[in-house]
């Protein structure tokens, strides 16, 4: 009997609630540190579980998923286990015991790596929506069971990432957004799992894998790939275990540059703190990080906590920040009750992209129009002008000439200052005249947009190359205000229309690709009032395909010799077959192999001897039944002959012998199978 358990962990939760964690003294400055060096320990400890008295275990198999992994930020120097195990890139480890006699196991692994806090270098503008994405990203866009996917994430999407043309801004848009409406909040967890996406919207708030199972279903929603990471980070809030435990954050797909890591629990946007130690990659947030197997009778597994143990030998500091700023006054000298205005000029110095928070210090005796927090992203040596609004109290001591100084600081270290002063006689400005100094947006607010809604539904999840598909996209207009005139595009064919207060309209348009990839279909709809964006994202897969190579067998066999009859599988497409079945078939030989989905090449061998073979010619055929992920069926064959070579008489009685007894088998297993 063959007994499986699994261990999911949880992220984010309250760590008391797992195994305890040791650490070295360290403190809050690890987030300052551009590099440490860190020695880690992942263990877990279980047991045998008999169910009886009589009981036996004939193989006691245990894998561990997490490991350690190298990326452009972390590099791992070595990794021990113990006890010894065998290692799979992407599998981890599987420690193994034959016919074992112990109760409790303890399964170690023991490494030491480097991290850094770095931005993944994005160096130059990608295209948004991204329109030819190879299929094998697709799996990064599909909803999984926890991360999955609704109207109200797409609409929320769309509408973040309208009038946008940069990948990156549109990410950082979708971050920012979860970062500002959903609050971090540990009630969210359950006994049992994480909760979805869907339902982190709804009740607007969760824990760390939960917020980044929103965002990564947002990107998603958009055409754009994203996956989960599970891994450990530090955290100076929780001091119960010493700040380090489980933690999960996301990684963004940027074609033909890489994967780019977004926290938007820690607020890292494009790259990680060095208190980051990336473990596994995966599709959806609930994967486990230990799995065990047992072949035995009477036994289950009891598992036991998840440790980690972390040191930090070695540690560098920061280098400059990447983000300079510069800070100027409206006016330097203004009266009581005044308004003025304070500009902040940013640079980027470095070559890649560069997302950061900047945070305006607040003062007693000033009142900070709207939000001091300003969270923004700059591409390539980019400069942006920033602006805030101030009110000079109106109940200032009249004796008294203040100078207020105003301090600016980032989340990556810079910071700047700048200063003015106030005394009772001096001239008093409104705010209307400094809003009248801030230079005017490119973009006119269109308000009556969310009265416009727009969804776009195409009924596939993929398509064939050269398949016709019906996208059908529908405009309900909730407002009061008739949109005569609304023009409405789905990609480059536009039409006029009418949508009156209170109505709705769908409009179909067919469509069919001529190369392979992820495709994101674009439908907007356009008016002086309102504008919305609908975005369709479908994986084009070519048909799947199988190939035979290298067939070889013997032209002729003696009646006492044996011979191989090999082969190569591989697959010839992008889209891999699905529940391939290969049948050799014989008059006498039947053989099958099964394969759930061919994603690898392989080489097939069967042995078999001159006295299995039948009188007369002895004709083979290799079948391949396949299918592809909507079940549409496959087919292909390949033929050959072995030809008996000079049996004896007594051979000849011999094989006709063992041809009646293996006919007369196979009819009564195929007449009295039941």
């Amino acid at each position: 009997m063959l007994v499986m358990k699994m261990v999911s962990l949880f992220f984010c939760m309250l760590l008391s609630l797992l195994a305890p964690v040791a650490v070295s003294a360290v403190g809050s400055d690890l987030f300052d540190m551009h590099s440490l060096s860190l020695d880690l320990v992942v263990s877990n400890d279980f047991d045998i579980l008999p169910r009886g008295t009589s009981y036996h275990v004939q193989k006691l198999t245990a894998k561990m998923f997490w490991y350690p992994q190298d990326d452009y930020r972390q590099e791992v120097d070595f990794i021990n286990t113990d006890p010894l195990s065998d290692f799979a890139e992407g599998e981890g480890f599987t420690f193994s015991w034959a016919n074992p006699s112990a109760n409790s196991y303890v399964i170690r692994q023991s490494s030491r790596l480097t991290t850094k806090n770095e931005f993944f270098p994005v160096k130059r503008k990608v295209s948004f929506p991204l329109k030819d994405l190879d299929p094998a990203y697709s799996i990064y866009l599909q909803p999984r069971e926890i991360i999955d996917l609704n109207d109200r994430i797409r609409s929320i999407a769309s509408r973040l990432a309208e009038g946008e043309t940069d990948a990156y801004v549109v990410v950082f848009k979708l971050a920012n957004w979860v970062e500002d409406n959903v609050e971090y909040d540990l009630n969210s967890l359950t006994a049992d799992a994480s909760q979805k996406a869907s339902w982190v919207l709804e009740n607007k708030r969760g824990v760390c894998d939960e917020l980044t199972s929103l965002f990564i279903s947002m990107c998603r929603s958009l055409g754009i790939p994203a996956r989960f990471v599970s891994g450990i980070s530090y955290s100076n809030v929780n001091r119960q275990n010493d700040g380090w435990g489980p933690h999960g954050w996301a990684e963004v797909y940027f074609p033909d540059i890489g994967w780019a890591p977004f926290d938007v629990t820690y607020k890292e946007l494009g790259y990680v703190d060095a208190t980051h130690i990336k473990l596994k990659t995966s599709v959806d947030a609930k994967e486990s990080s230990v799995e065990y197997s047992i072949i035995g009778q009477n036994v289950d597994v009891r598992a036991g906590g998840l440790r980690f143990d972390v040191d930090v030998p070695a540690r560098n500091y920061m280098d400059n920040p990447p983000v300079e700023l510069s800070a100027t006054v409206a006016e330097d000298l203004v009266g009581f009750g005044s308004y003025n205005l304070v500009t902040l000029k940013v640079k980027n110095s470095r070559s890649y992209y560069v997302t950061d928070r900047l945070y305006l210090s607040n003062i007693s005796e000033l009142k900070i129009l709207g939000d001091n927090r300003l969270p923004f992203v700059l591409a390539p040596y980019e400069q942006k002008s920033f602006y805030w609004i101030v009110k000079v109290n109106d109940d200032l001591n009249p004796s008294y000439l203040y100078t207020f100084p105003i301090s600016i600081n980032g989340e990556l270290g810079e910071s700047t200052q700048v200063s003015f002063r106030v005394n009772q006689r001096s001239s008093i400005y409104s705010e209307a005249f400094m809003r009248s100094r801030i230079p005017s947006s490119l973009e006119s607010s269109k308000p009556y947009s969310e009265s416009l809604d727009v969804s776009c539904f195409s009924g596939k999840s993929e398509v064939l190359l050269n398949e016709n598909i019906v996208v059908t996209c529908s405009l309900s207009n909730k407002g009061s205000k008739s949109l005569s005139n609304l023009k409405a595009c789905f990609e480059k064919n536009c039409t006029y229309i009418a949508l009156p207060a209170g109505e709705s309209r769908d409009l179909s348009y067919s469509t069919e690709f001529k190369t392979l990839g992820v495709k994101t279909l674009v439908f907007r709809a356009d008016h002086p009032l309102a504008s919305k964006t609908s975005y369709i994202v479908i994986p084009v897969q070519d048909e799947p395909l199988v190939n035979v190579f290298n067939l070889t067998y013997p032209e002729e066999l003696g009646f006492s010799e044996s011979a191989e009859i090999r082969f190569i599988l591989k697959r010839d497409s992008i889209n891999p077959p699905k529940n391939l079945v290969v049948k050799l078939d014989h008059e006498l030989i039947k053989e099958d192999w099964k394969f759930t989905a061919l994603e690898n090449t392989y080489e097939i061998r069967f042995l078999f001897r001159g006295e299995n073979l039948a009188l007369d010619d002895n004709d083979f055929k290799l079948s391949l039944l396949y299918e592809d992920a909507k079940g549409r069926e496959y087919s292909s064959d390949k033929e050959f002959t072995v030809r008996l070579k000079d049996p004896s008489f007594f051979q000849l009685m011999a094989l006709w012998i063992n041809s009646v007894d293996v006919k007369l088998t196979r009819w009564i297993d195929e007449n009295f199978e039941n």
